[in-house]
């Protein structure tokens, strides 16, 4: 289990730079949780948290391409000409809404 732990904040680190970035983009992850997975001291079910943690990790993709669709549809039916940003927040948590749906 150290080992598996120990892999999982490498693969973090590795594509996001640190643990807190990553939480930061998974915002369906809470990241004391993730801490104290990572840190062997998580009192619940670890398993559960791990397979969540190691989707977020390779679902990235996933995420961006959602997000985009959803952005672009959005985007197409708005009164604001040209590229604003504003509604990204909104997009994002949209789009981690349709990937827990569906990785359930």
């Amino acid at each position: 289990m150290d080992q598996e732990r120990e892999s999982l904040r490498a693969a973090i680190v590795n594509q996001h730079g640190t643990i807190h970035r990553f939480c930061r983009r998974n915002q369906q992850l809470n990241r004391p949780t993730v801490y104290l997975v990572l840190n062997g001291k998580y009192p619940g079910n670890t398993e559960k948290q791990i397979k969540k943690i190691k989707m977020a990790l390779s679902g990235e993709d996933r995420s961006e391409s959602v997000f985009k669709a959803i952005k672009s549809e959005a985007c197409k039916k708005c009164a604001v000409s040209g590229t604003c940003n504003k509604c990204d927040r909104l997009f994002r948590s949209q789009a981690a809404a349709v990937l827990e749906i569906f990785s359930n």
